[in-house]
């Protein structure tokens, strides 16, 4: 049908004269790919059996890894690990025990993301310029908002672009197709003011590639969050490397009620960050990873207001801002734990209790073991498949989280994900 109706959508550029200094070949070019272009895939996400996990993926950075029991009413995969072995699925962490059954995670079940395939033709045509990119993004972005609603969790597959640059094209299709998406900005909880770039197009997270990065919200722990966020693969990693992702509703079922009437019985949980003066760096405000002015982007002698005006725009009321004496910058805001879904009105799981660095709203610790509860039950409802080069995930921020598989970094292959942000709104 997609052929089909790119020969109509050419066929009728035809009957209707180009303007003059248009090429029939470049109209045909625009209307090929005007013509919807992208079609339902059933094809499967990730490999029978799943993508095993090393137990010293946890180990090395204090997590607490799954427990053994089968993956959502499923039977796990009964093979002995291999430790170097594992084509794809990491296959470089310490192999288990002999008295232990290998870990695992599931690709997505059925259902769970939604999946496009580009035209081949489509996508040929559209990388032959910036034009046709930004009209293949324009066209996606159609799709996208069809689908995104109802799963969540939409991948486009075999898309053209192998830069930056070229996507950097298509996003512009995507955003600026009617009604114009609006972008969201990266603040993290930490001392850097945003990501790195290529093209004006934030790089993913840099952890270590050794490091597991667990699945969660971005944005979660802001006043203001994004609505939705994607994930554009230009090269994957050769071995590992997988994303993860997991929904926030079936998640706070897994909890116990202990995780439960703790966030609720003591206000929720507190996000606190605390910068210190750069022109007074010898004294160093409690907690302190970096100056308010490197967070804020600004030089050392702006005043304070640049400060509060930058984290004006990421939601923080000015109550939440506060100065010490030698010019420090504590910022703490306070977050209910859950969200409620208003499609399902159930309540979903919004926060990064499982990174252990956060308190409840009145100070009191997380619990180390509902810490550990919370990193363990949720593999329980976490899937893994590989992002391939051409690979665009999107996910509604709000119900899908995501993160990702240690990989191998090699210099000679890098790996390059890039990710885009829209829709801010209150978290």
């Amino acid at each position: 049908m997609a052929v089909v109706a790119a020969v109509l959508a050419v066929a009728g550029a035809l009957a209707h004269r180009p303007p003059r200094g248009v090429s029939l070949a470049a109209s045909a070019r625009s209307a090929s790919t005007s013509a919807c272009p992208f079609a339902p895939s059933d094809e499967p996400l990730g490999r029978e059996g799943g993508v095993e996990l090393f137990r010293d993926w946890f180990t090395s950075w204090g997590l607490t890894p799954p427990d053994d029991a089968p993956h959502d009413g499923a039977k796990r995969a009964g093979k002995k690990g291999k430790g170097g072995g594992g084509k794809g699925g990491g296959g470089f962490g310490a192999p288990a025990p002999s008295s232990q059954q290998p870990l695992r995670c599931e690709p997505p079940p059925a259902g769970f993301v939604t999946v496009l395939r580009a035209s081949t033709d489509g996508a040929a045509a559209a990388a032959e310029s910036d034009e046709g990119l930004r009209a293949l993004g324009e066209a996606a972005r159609r799709r996208i908002d069809e689908l995104l609603p109802a799963s969540g969790a939409v991948l486009v597959r075999g898309l053209p672009m192998r830069t930056a640059d070229a996507f950097s094209q298509f996003w512009r299709g995507v955003r600026e197709a009617p009604p114009a998406l609006v972008e969201g900005r990266y603040c993290s909880m930490g001392p850097s003011t945003g990501r790195a770039q290529l093209a004006g197009i934030d790089l993913a997270t840099n952890v270590p590639p050794e490091f597991l990065l667990l699945c969660h919200n971005e944005l979660c722990y802001n006043p203001l969050t994004v609505g939705t966020i994607a994930l554009y693969c230009v090269a994957p990693a050769p071995v590992g490397g997988e994303t993860l992702v997991a929904r926030n509703e079936a998640l706070a079922r897994s909890h116990s009620d202990a995780v439960r009437a703790f966030v609720d019985e003591h206000g929720g949980l507190l996000y606190e960050r605390a910068y210190y003066d750069a022109n007074h760096k010898h004294v160093i405000t409690s907690g302190a990873t970096g100056s308010w002015q490197d967070k804020c982007g600004l030089p050392r002698d702006a005043p304070r207001s640049g400060a509060e005006a930058f984290f004006a725009a990421m939601g923080f009321a000015r109550e939440q801002l506060h100065w010490d004496d030698d010019g420090g910058l504590v910022v703490r805001n306070v977050h209910p734990g859950y969200r409620v879904d208003p499609l399902t009105g159930e309540r979903s799981w919004w926060n990064i209790a499982h990174t252990g660095s956060v308190k409840a709203a009145d100070g009191t610790p997380f619990p180390k073991r509902l810490v550990a509860e919370v990193q363990r039950t949720g593999w329980a409802h976490t899937y893994a498949f590989k992002l391939l080069a051409g690979d665009w995930l999107v996910l509604d921020n709000l119900r899908v989280q995501h993160g990702r598989l240690p990989y191998f970094a090699d210099p000679s292959r890098p790996r390059c994900l890039l990710t885009v942000y829209d829709t801010p709104q209150p978290a």
